[in-house]
């Protein structure tokens, strides 16, 4: 596998705050990384809106990806991933994955939004595997 690319999404932000969009087609795995800084109190929670375009330059119309791939722990009697339509910090700092189901819901535009619950630093980056 190679080595993935990592585009800063949300940088460090301090508000609820959506990304710019950015073309992720020639991605073959998607993953988003949420970064909580700063916490006193609250959460931050993270979601992605997503769509298809047939061009790189032309920014196709999101909506909310309801496909996005819990990182939690399965028992060994289950065989399905856990999907979500977003991720949270929770109560705490730290770095908080989730990855996209592109294998059954492709797309080539994603767009990240951090939503602020009280307080804390928040960055967002997509992680791709070509």
């Amino acid at each position: 596998m190679k080595i993935p690319t990592i585009i800063t999404a949300i940088d460090a932000v301090t508000a609820t705050t959506t990304s710019d969009t950015y073309y992720v087609g020639n991605f073959s795995k998607i993953a988003i990384l949420g970064r909580r800084a700063a916490h006193f109190s609250g959460s931050t929670a993270w979601s992605v809106t997503a769509g298809s375009s047939m061009s790189e330059q032309t920014d196709p119309t999101l909506v909310a990806y309801n496909m996005l791939i819990s990182n939690v722990a399965n028992s060994n009697a289950e065989t399905n991933y856990t999907h979500v339509a977003s991720f949270s910090s929770g109560a705490a700092n730290g770095d908080f994955y989730t990855w996209m189901d592109i294998d059954k819901c492709p797309i080539t535009h994603i767009a990240v939004t951090a939503t602020e619950t009280t307080d804390g630093t928040h960055s967002a980056f997509i992680i791709g595997w070509e």
